[in-house]
């Protein structure tokens, strides 16, 4: 059973503890005339940006036409061999064409070390391109690595209503690791909608 303290023992433990007179009286002397700070609550001032927010009602072009590339849409799964399209109703012998070199591509997208969303809207960019400046023919280098967009390019591709044909393109431009595409640049996109509905 352990022992009640006393208020007597209590108050000699507190004493030991306790700062002397001499030191109180000393620290009153010091401090004697001081006032208390004031206490200052001043509110950080936050700094505007100077520039101004992109407006969401706008769209560029590019922005526009990633509307046909969709990730869910798989046609090609296996990309090991050669890869051959051409859009129905078009000429079959496109694709062979291609596939021998009888096109020669008037611009070069090279796709190497970029994701799959930076390298779709390269791809965007580039028909875009190809529309604007009246190319029918381009080469798209995605490159083998993992193959991811080796895999995404050709079915991105066939979603475009702009893309005619693509094949694998030859040795001389890339092989296996690229893609030669035709491309229609008479027509507006709308005019190529309108064909695909009544198809």
């Amino acid at each position: 059973m352990q022992k009640k303290k006393s208020p007597a023992d209590t108050a000699a433990k507190l004493a030991g503890n306790a700062p002397d007179l001499d030191d109180l009286a000393l620290f009153r002397d010091s401090v004697a005339g001081t006032r208390p700070l004031e206490q200052d609550k001043i509110t950080p001032v936050v700094q505007r940006s100077k520039q101004k927010r992109a407006t969401t009602g706008t769209k560029s072009p590019t922005a526009e036409k990633l509307f046909f590339f969709s990730d869910e849409f798989e046609v090609f799964a296996d990309t090991q061999g050669s890869l051959s399209y051409v859009q129905s109703g078009d000429d079959p012998h496109l694709a062979g064409r291609l596939r021998r070199g009888e096109l020669e591509p008037q611009v070069v997208l090279d796709l190497h070390g970029m994701t799959a969303q930076q390298a779709k809207t390269e791809l965007a960019g580039l028909l875009n391109y190809c529309e604007q400046q009246q190319l029918n023919c381009a080469c798209v280098v995605h490159g083998k690595g993992l193959g991811i967009l080796a895999r995404k390019v050709p079915n991105w591709l066939i979603q475009h209503p702009n893309v005619r044909a693509f094949h694998t393109a030859p040795r001389s431009w890339g092989k296996h690791g690229a893609l030669l595409l035709l491309l229609k640049i008479n027509q507006s996109t709308e005019q190529q909608f309108r064909e695909i509905i009544r198809r």
